[in-house]
């Protein structure tokens, strides 16, 4: 007995370790690829500054789409070959972006590369849940969110030597390593566990999870906390240039330092959201402590010594790093404890979508209020934090009422 327990250990230790070398080889990419899309495909690529958003943000919309149906698929054929194979077709859909050079293929290269990449994140919960037992789902996943966020900071390092560069190749080469990067994530993944599919008997309708008006309202109500990365990506480099006098280099400064108490307390604050009632009260706490740092950012403009400014931007930091260790906790265990069992794929699917969705329109919604509303844009946004998690708790009691008994999980083998 004792044997066998030490074995299931280091089985699942290795499952473990193959999930996050997988999500540190992707994260690579992505820091890579994020820190240097916008100077390569209009600097390199000669496509206009207008014409490139357009065509990235309508091919980001479009490629919300492909989440649902991919969900679908993981939950028909298995949650690991599913991956396994979109992190291939990523792959192969971030060298798309080699052969761009105006609006339509630009279009349809950010349609198939978003479409995967959104697909991706609700594929990745599914495989997470059915590989390791339920009170270890949290803990990994905030773990690999860690290993993310690490990783990502080294390609954003890559990125900044290429974009020293002056001449095309590294850009091109960087484009390609991108590419690879699914590609190793992908030979790892496929050396986890298989996960047997859902049996076609015991498997709802492929529009189960959107039929759930509660869970989709969940989803869909704190998904509005994820405007905290619009918060901090945009809305605070301009504000600090136009409303504060707190010197501008903090917006980058805010961003590294935010990325390393993430590092350190995202596990142990995912804690939080391990029972349902937990997940509840952590979007309680994420909405008031990214209420609070709205209101904070926008004090800071009263200061007119750049030192007093720029202590209450750091205070402001300090609550928007823990509104975003809870969301990231809540959202997890929001999808994770209200989804049916049998339908792990597609609900994810749409815990994917919505959040992305958000994360597709925040830089224009939070720009438009903190550059045309000053104060009272942060206070707006203020008023969106506090009234999104509102509702989740009345919410929560509907969707346990529509969720179907769950059974117990079965071994993946």
């Amino acid at each position: 007995m004792s044997q066998s327990r030490t074995e299931k250990t280091e089985k699942d230790r290795l499952i473990v370790r193959r999930l996050m070398l997988s999500e540190g080889a992707t994260a690579l990419g992505d820091g890579l690829w994020f820190s240097m899309w916008a100077v390569y495909l209009t600097s390199v690529q000669g496509i206009p500054a207008a014409t490139m958003g357009l065509a990235m943000g309508l091919g980001g919309g479009l490629g919300l789409l492909a989440a649902l149906p991919v969900g679908n698929l993981a939950d028909r054929f298995g949650s690991r070959e599913t991956l396994v194979v979109v992190s291939v077709l990523r792959a192969g859909f971030s060298l798309t972006f080699l052969a761009t050079h105006s609006f339509w293929p630009l279009l349809f290269a950010a349609a198939l590369f978003t479409s995967m990449e959104t697909a991706a994140k609700g594929s990745k919960v599914a495989l997470v849940y059915l590989l390791v037992s339920e009170r270890d789902c949290l803990p990994v996943l905030a773990r690999l969110r860690v290993m993310q966020h690490l990783l990502y900071a080294v390609g954003a390092g890559a990125a900044a030597w290429v974009l020293a560069r002056q001449t095309a190749a590294p850009y091109h080469a960087a484009v390609v390593v991108n590419g690879l990067t699914f590609l190793v994530s992908a030979a790892i993944l496929i050396r986890l566990p298989h996960v047997p599919p859902v049996p076609a008997t015991r498997r709802p309708i492929s529009t189960a999870a959107l039929r759930n008006v509660p869970f989709m309202a969940i989803m869909g109500s704190t998904a509005l906390l994820a405007l905290c990365w619009a918060l901090l990506s945009s809305g605070l480099p301009l504000w600090l240039k136009e409303g504060t006098a707190a010197p501008v280099w903090i917006a980058p400064l805010s961003v590294l330092v935010s990325s390393l108490l993430i590092a350190l307390f995202q596990v142990r604050v995912s804690r939080a959201g391990q029972r349902l009632v937990g997940a509840v009260r952590s979007s309680w706490r994420a909405s008031f402590a990214l209420a609070g740092c709205c209101l904070v950012f926008a004090a800071a403009a009263w200061p007119a010594s750049p030192v007093t400014a720029a202590a209450v931007v750091l205070a402001g930091l300090g609550l928007h790093v823990l509104g975003e260790l809870y969301y990231v906790a809540a959202r997890w265990g929001l999808s994770i404890k209200l989804m049916s069992h049998g339908a792990q794929g597609q609900y994810q699917a749409v815990a994917a979508t919505t959040e992305g969705a958000v994360v597709a329109v925040g830089p224009a919604l939070v720009v438009t209020l903190v550059s045309g509303g000053g104060g009272a844009g942060w206070g707006m946004l203020a008023l969106v934090f506090l009234a999104c998690s509102l509702p989740v708790a009345p919410l929560c009691r509907r969707a346990l009422r529509h969720t179907a008994p769950r059974a117990v999980k079965e071994g993946t083998g």
